[in-house]
């Protein structure tokens, strides 16, 4: 353990928190050594509202995941999703003033330089900058114009930002509970870390991770992505809708969603009937389902219909081969790829975080794909800190100042 390197992602969600810590040996293989869970308490929507009752879920979740891996962690990394995230295009040009026109790291540092040179509103923080992809002297389309010669260099980038307060707050209380240091990425980035294959990312997917009382999305094309976005309403409102219409509490009321409901009528025999808990000792009644139906899918239609909206105001154009991929606890209500389908009008599908080293197969869920795409985030991001300070190869020194440069530009970037 002592040659291994500790790490830990910490998923605080509006109904959950989850944190998962994991080895990373000096051969850079990854061994999930613990999970666990709580009820989340002071977080609304994906953004702290109580520092106090959220310091205490995040206490005791990491408390836990450190006994049960029997380690003591000092370092997290957290995701940030919901409507206060907003993604952002932006571009950078430069002029290419060496005698022979070769494109160096420096050009594109200076180019991504110039891409978020932009004015910030006080209260917006930027989590990352991601490159989707150069264009020299008017051809588009170069992932990496290294060694290109060409007089115009354009980048085109995401500037993802967050809500200042928010990213403060959220800072604030991983070090009152014995962090020394937290990182901070997009909820939406570790799921798709997790999720999508490099060919989905290529083709074209949309990937909507339905939480709680949020719902995030980040949409990828040509392998980058090119949007994010959220809403916050999620699997919690349907809860609510139930709880108010059928005069119920919410514990029943989400027994109610989780075992007989259905967000899509079409699918719903009309005789097919339910059976509703009472409440102090009376006995249940029977009510046919697709009224439960009718309840549920106008909620998770207008999630939908929502972040579908914003998607056409932002990207007008574009193929999706990969479809919609639906990932977090929403996704397993019953119906939800036909009306995600119905409505982005392509293919839809659940989607299952990948089987990492050590991970039991019950975690093999689509609720816990966020905490385990931020922990293989930071792994790979410890690997390649720890494969950059290694024995230098074999290339040139020009290659290797191309890649060293830009490395340290994006680890201080993303």
């Amino acid at each position: 353990m002592a040659s291994e390197k500790i790490l830990m992602g910490l998923d605080i969600g509006s109904s959950w928190v989850r944190a998962v810590v994991g080895s990373l040996s000096k051969e850079g293989q990854l061994m999930v050594d613990s999970i666990c869970e709580r009820p989340s308490e002071g977080v609304r929507a994906g953004v702290v509202v109580n520092i106090e009752q959220t310091l205490k879920t995040i206490s005791s979740v990491i408390q836990e995941a450190e006994l049960q891996a029997g380690v003591e962690v000092q370092s997290v990394i957290t995701g940030i999703g919901g409507a206060s995230v907003a993604g952002y295009p932006s571009q950078g040009v430069v002029g290419i003033n060496t005698k022979d026109l070769e494109i160096s790291s420096n050009d594109i540092y200076h180019s991504l330089e110039v891409a978020r040179a932009f004015e910030l509103p006080a209260d917006r923080e930027i989590l990352h900058t991601l490159v989707q992809d150069f264009s020299v002297d008017g051809k588009s389309g170069i992932k990496d114009p290294v060694d290109m010669t060409g007089h115009r260099l354009e980048s085109r980038v995401l500037i993802v930002t967050g809500s200042a307060s928010n990213c403060s707050n959220t800072r604030r209380t991983l070090q009152r509970a014995g962090m020394n240091s937290s990182r901070l990425i997009l909820s939406q980035l570790a799921d798709a870390d997790v999720v999508l294959s490099a060919d989905e990312k290529e083709m074209g997917t949309i990937l909507i991770n339905i939480g709680g009382s949020t719902s995030n999305m980040i949409v990828y094309q040509n392998g980058s992505p090119f949007y994010v976005g959220g809403v916050d309403l999620g699997s919690g409102n349907v809860t609510n809708d139930i709880a108010y219409i059928l005069n119920k509490p919410k514990m029943v009321a989400e027994q109610v969603k989780v075992e007989s409901g259905c967000c899509y009528i079409p699918s719903v025999s009309p005789d097919e009937k339910i059976i509703i808990p009472q409440v102090g000792g009376l006995p249940s009644i029977q009510m046919p389902k697709r009224e439960l139906c009718k309840i549920i899918e106008p909620r998770m239609a207008e999630i939908f219909s929502l972040l579908k909206k914003d998607l056409d105001s932002k990207l007008s154009h574009g193929t999706f081969g990969g479809g919609v991929v639906l990932v977090g606890g929403g996704s397993l209500l019953s119906g939800v790829t036909e009306l995600a389908s119905e409505i982005f009008r392509m293919q839809a599908r659940i989607g299952f975080p990948e089987a990492l080293p050590g991970l039991d197969r019950s975690y093999i869920n689509p609720k816990y794909t966020t905490v385990l795409g931020l922990l293989k985030t930071e792994a790979r991001k410890a690997s390649n800190s720890s494969g950059s300070r290694g024995k230098p190869d074999k290339r040139s020194k020009k290659s290797e100042g191309v890649f060293g440069k830009l490395s340290d530009f994006f680890k201080k970037i993303i």
